[in-house]
């Protein structure tokens, strides 16, 4: 690992707004779902990085005149929050545009990338919306600019505007118009589900198990944690995803338990084994059905499910582990977060990353799909910022140029003194095979 100090690595930034090209109109306003609310102390932050040939021509004008056809097109993204007199968060499309930021870096993009991972929330804003919602972006885009020529493109997300997929589609969007292609996906806004009030007199569902009230944050929309958190990404390629099935499942079974599910399963042993006080029994899944999913879809559309172990999760061999996630998936909880959001009017705040151990599965996710002028990213970061303090695990596809046709990269987000131990763990049982990304 090479060490760095965080100071100087990124320096000389510039701030300004960039808004739609055109008057999105007068009043316009989105009303977020419940699901959407209660994702709002949660943001996604991701990070595309460009060799120097695909960043030529790649100037701040260039960016910015895409940027103004695009956030015509996606004008919630522009917007500010504001509350409404029973104190529900509501989005006012006013055009304030989106925060973009202009820095430089003095390594070249090999050196940056053998850097310690945690230092990619250097390229990627940390802001957050609040303590003044009417000032506060809910997306920022940074362009960091580095001594060989190549850049990185850091896109900051509010989760209360949608899950993974929206974010993808957003930026991938973005880039087709800087390629002068046709847009492929246009931002499909899904409407509140106005039935909730009418389902919850009639038939309240139980409390969700997936989600953890917090004292109210107010304005300022972060759950704070009782312990520092700290980030680590490893890569598996496909043949040691392979050979691990293999191990763990026995070759004839070896396809019968997806990967997502697999990896967990060790994750959570790991995780079990060096977590002093109880053992994380309760984990919640995050997934998404792409087969249900509309096209270009803006909203938060991922299942949310929980799953109880009943045995000590430390004492237990893998393979059991993957079928009960596999297998036992509890029902998707999203219509009873709903319920919970609206039984406090809108107003309660909630976390859901990290109020149980959490794994979330973004495979699926065309974090590559980013293209712009035929030339794809030589590597894609993602991380979640607001995860509580039971932490959270991210399976995200892997750059084939790094790592060939079928990798995952994996971050995991824990409490800052389980670190060590885990990574302990994993190597013991095969999954961390010195492929740590610096």
């Amino acid at each position: 690992m090479v060490l760095a100090s965080q100071e100087n690595l990124v320096y000389g930034i510039k701030l300004s707004s960039v808004g739609p090209a055109r008057v999105t109109g007068s009043d316009v306003v989105h009303n977020p779902s419940g699901m959407d609310l209660a994702m709002k102390l949660h943001y996604l932050r991701g990070v595309y990085f460009f060799d120097s040939q695909a960043a030529q021509g790649m100037t701040t004008n260039r960016i910015k005149e895409a940027m103004f056809t695009w956030l015509c097109v996606s004008y919630w993204t522009c917007g500010r929050f504001r509350r409404s007199e029973s104190g529900r968060p509501y989005l006012k499309c006013n055009d304030c545009g989106v925060r973009y930021l202009e820095a430089q870096c003095d390594k070249t993009l090999d050196e940056w990338l053998g850097l310690d991972c945690s230092l990619q929330k250097l390229l990627a804003s940390n802001q957050i919306i609040g303590p003044e919602l009417f000032f506060s972006p809910v997306v920022l885009f940074q362009v960091t600019y580095f001594k060989c020529g190549g850049i990185s493109l850091g896109l900051s997300w509010s989760h209360v505007l949608g899950d993974a997929f929206a974010a993808s589609d957003f930026i991938n969007g973005l880039g087709q118009v800087m390629s002068g292609q046709e847009i492929s996906k246009l931002p499909n806004y899904a409407k509140p589900n106005t039935n909730v009030q009418q389902k919850l007199a009639k038939n309240p569902s139980p409390s969700p198990l997936s989600i953890r009230h917090v004292d109210s944050v107010g304005d300022y929309w972060i759950s704070p944690n009782n312990c520092k958190m700290e980030t680590f990404s490893f890569a598996v390629t496909a043949t040691q995803l392979n050979n691990l099935q293999v191990k763990i499942l026995g070759p004839i079974q070896s396809n019968q338990i997806p990967i997502f599910e697999l990896i967990c399963a060790l994750i959570w042993k790991c995780i079990a084994t060096v977590r002093e006080g109880p053992q994380p029994k309760l984990v919640t899944i995050c997934k998404t059905d792409t087969n249900k999913r509309t096209e270009g879809e803006c909203s938060n559309s991922q299942t949310i499910s929980t799953v109880e172990a009943d045995f000590r999760v430390s004492d237990m061999d893998p393979k059991e582990l993957a079928n009960l996630l596999a297998k036992q998936a509890g029902q998707n909880e999203k219509t009873r977060i709903e319920e919970a959001i609206e039984n406090e009017n809108g107003v309660a705040d909630f976390v859901v990353y990290g109020a149980n151990l959490t794994f979330v599965n973004w495979e699926d996710v065309d974090f590559y799909g980013l293209e712009v002028k035929g030339h794809k990213p030589v590597c894609v970061h993602y991380n979640i910022q607001g995860v509580g303090d039971e932490g959270a695990v991210l399976l995200l596809p892997a750059g084939a140029k790094e790592f060939g046709d079928g990798g995952r990269v994996v971050s995991v987000i824990l409490p800052e003194n389980e670190v060590f131990g885990v990574k302990s763990e994993l190597r013991k049982n095969d999954l961390l095979f010195g492929n740590e990304l610096e």
